[in-house]
């Protein structure tokens, strides 16, 4: 049997989605209850006739999706998913929007009866959608217009417009409806997509070096759309200047006109040329083997500046480093490119990423200024979430590796560069002592490298033709489905169904015979937790969040403030503060001769925005748990010639759990309006009234 256009929409977004309600599917694609029930029940007879379990309703609302059902079901970006809309599929308004956009992107001359008919939609459906495209295209500063002669056509910036079709198809690609709306809407011909393809290969062998396999798949795509734009004579007007001579006397530069020269493909417009090499210059990369006419010994060292800076603002010593400044070198190479010369970013990051970001974000973009001082630009939010990303992925607490109690070998495969690859590998990483992960690898690297890979199980963000066990996970951290990898993890490693051994499933049992409260419920459900993760060997770890959400005044409370008013040392002042953290059993004794010797003046690297001194050391030198003390010095006390008022001693025994306390503490630092207020306070209630508003921000 076939499904329906809507059952193939609720199926790919229950299998690609984590703990989705049917609230929410229900308010997405505007169903009523029966329609939904409908919708599942035609949904489970495909899956049953196909040879997968169905999928099962749970108590809460959400559902219950066997492994493989995600494995099939769920990538629409890669070319193996086995759900994609039919020629005869009837668009959603959100794709029919998209494809309105592309086709006044590249079409010569449109109509309202050109979209109606190639659209089959009534022209007050049309006159309705463009309407509506106005609205969204006001951030942009662009709007769509109409004339006699010319159709409907974009009117803004043609550089803002390119920028605004390159994340547009992006959105495509990731669809369901991708094949219908370039072949059937936009009459994108196989071989016009080769053609470019074949262009990028022939660039990655000439500048020594290979792009990320999301890019070879999306790329293609808005390279024929450019050259549509071209040949209907809409060109970028931007002046590069003395820019553009820094570009040109580049080998890269010559490489890839040389590349676009000897296969006819470069634009005869000057400035076409220019954006188009700069493009493809900026798309990311998994492998560098070229040396680039950038200074990477230049960059190197700003990139060390940046990282001390963001030890200093995290007290967190990167794990690493070596490697960790390698793959920034080959992250910033192409981001060069983008933030140099104001493109795109390649490469879209969701509101609920950036939101479990935002506390490391804010710490790493006030850490950001060396990298500022080599690209000679600011870097935009964009960019510095990228990065936020990779420093993440470096925060985790090594596990040793112990090859003698490691089960498996396993190879994680991500097609979307090293950022997001070093990302999932830390992830599961953590999640599974049991497994040693011994490399990441791009989709081309595996297909080339799998008979050669001592491995017994992959990890990867889309579906592989492989004989190997595979476990697909999605693409974003937040969507990663813990439940169903762990089932999976534990049926292939173990050879057991662990689905009715998780807590949640033992809790719905007890709780149909003994009442209970909400609160312990929550206790029971620890202890199952704890009791599940250590049967299986399964750390309940995340990478860039911490669930508890501390804020600075969980840390600095009444108890932890010291208001000193003698005029002391700074050996006094040091002494004072750590031993409220002694007293408190916060840490043990050793710590405060640690600081002594690690500090004996006040050094740049434990100062916050030059006004609040942050001693701290190593967990191993005597922390038992995570802890602040603030100390007040009305006098103040000199250090190296400089006189300060503040020190807030600090006891960290993870890379997580402080990340938010320490970024509120920063924004206290920097902001002398703060310090001001700091100084107004003659009393620990005063004080901790200026940390209480902090809470949360």
């Amino acid at each position: 049997m076939d499904l329906d256009n809507r059952s193939v929409q609720v199926l790919q977004l229950i299998a690609s989605t984590v703990n989705i309600s049917s609230k929410e599917i229900i308010e997405k694609y505007d169903l009523t209850r029966n329609q939904l029930d409908y919708a599942l029940k035609k949904i489970n007879a495909y899956l049953q006739e196909s040879d997968y379990r169905k999928i099962i309703r749970s108590r809460n609302g959400t559902f219950v999706v066997d492994t493989k059902v995600v494995n099939s079901f769920s990538g629409i970006e890669n070319s193996e998913s086995q759900l994609m809309a039919d020629e005869y599929s009837f668009l959603e308004e959100d794709y029919r929007l998209l494809v309105i956009l592309l086709l006044i992107f590249s079409a010569d001359y449109l109509s309202l009866y050109h979209f109606s008919e190639s659209l089959e939609v009534s022209k007050n459906t049309i006159v309705s959608d463009i309407k509506k495209l106005k609205k969204q295209l006001k951030q942009y500063k662009l709007t769509i217009d109409y004339s006699r002669k010319n159709g409907y056509y974009f009117r803004g910036d043609e550089e803002t417009i390119r920028g605004l079709i390159l994340v547009v198809t992006d959105q495509v690609i990731d669809s369901i409806y991708n094949h219908q709306i370039f072949e059937k809407y936009l009459a994108i011909q196989s071989k016009e997509i080769e053609t470019q393809r074949k262009l990028l290969r022939s660039i990655e062998k000439e500048l020594q070096v290979q792009y990320t396999d999301n890019r070879i798949q999306t790329a293609p795509y808005f390279l024929v759309l450019l050259d549509r734009r071209i040949k209907n004579h809409h060109y970028i007007e931007k002046y590069f200047g003395l820019q553009a001579k820094e570009i040109m006397d580049t080998n890269e530069y010559a490489a890839v006109v040389k590349v676009l020269a000897g296969k006819k493909m470069l634009p005869k417009s000057y400035t076409d040329h220019l954006y188009l090499c700069l493009y493809i210059l900026s798309l990311k990369v998994t492998d560098l083997s070229n040396i680039f006419s950038l200074n990477k010994e230049t960059l190197r060292i700003h990139i060390e500046m940046f990282i001390t800076t963001l030890e200093k603002n995290t007290i967190i010593q990167l794990n690493d480093k070596e490697r960790l400044i390698e793959n920034l070198i080959l992250h910033l190479i192409p981001a060069y490119y983008r933030i140099r010369y104001g493109l795109t970013s390649d490469y879209m990051l969701t509101d609920i990423v950036k939101n479990q970001l935002d506390p490391l974000f804010f710490i790493v973009k006030s850490s950001i200024a060396p990298l500022e001082v080599f690209f000679e630009e600011r870097i935009p939010n964009d960019e510095i979430y990228l990065i936020t990303m990779f420093i993440g992925a470096y925060m985790q607490k090594e596990k040793p590796i112990n090859l003698d109690n490691t089960i498996v070998k396993a190879a994680v495969v991500c097609p979307n560069g090293i950022i997001s690859s070093k990302l999932l590998e830390n992830t599961l990483d953590n999640w599974f002592p049991m497994i040693h992960f011994s490399t990441s690898l791009s989709i081309r690297d595996f297909y080339e490298k799998e008979k050669t890979l001592d491995i017994q199980l992959i990890f990867s963000t889309t579906p592989l033709k492989t004989d190997l066990p595979i476990i697909v996970v999605g693409n974003d951290l937040s969507d990663m489905n813990k439940t169903l990898i762990v089932n999976e993890v534990i049926q292939l490693i173990y050879k057991i169904d662990s689905y009715k051994l998780q807590p949640d499933h033992i809790l719905s049992i007890i709780k149909k015979h003994l009442p209970m409260n909400t609160e312990t419920e929550g206790k029971i459900r620890k202890e199952l937790m704890i009791s599940y993760n250590s049967i299986f060997q399964i750390q309940d770890q995340e990478i860039l969040t911490n669930e508890t959400k501390l804020n600075l005044s969980d840390l600095i409370t009444k108890e932890s403030i010291i208001i000193l008013e003698n005029k002391l040392s700074w050996s006094e002042v040091l002494q004072a503060a750590t031993n409220n953290l002694i007293d408190r059993n916060i840490v043990e004794a050793r710590y405060l001769k640690h600081l002594e010797n690690q500090f004996p003046e006040v050094t740049p690297n434990i100062l916050l925005g030059n006004k609040i001194v942050i001693p701290h050391t190593v967990p191993e030198n005597g922390a038992n748990e995570l802890g602040m003390c603030l100390a007040k010095v009305t006098q103040g006390f000199m250090s190296q010639g400089k006189i300060y008022h503040y020190v807030v001693v600090i006891s960290a025994t993870d890379k997580k759990m402080h990340i938010q306390p320490m970024m509120q503490l920063l924004k206290i630092a920097s902001d002398p309006k703060i310090i001001r207020c700091l100084d107004n306070a003659n009393d620990k209630e005063s004080l901790l009234a200026i940390i209480q508003k902090f809470k949360k921000i």
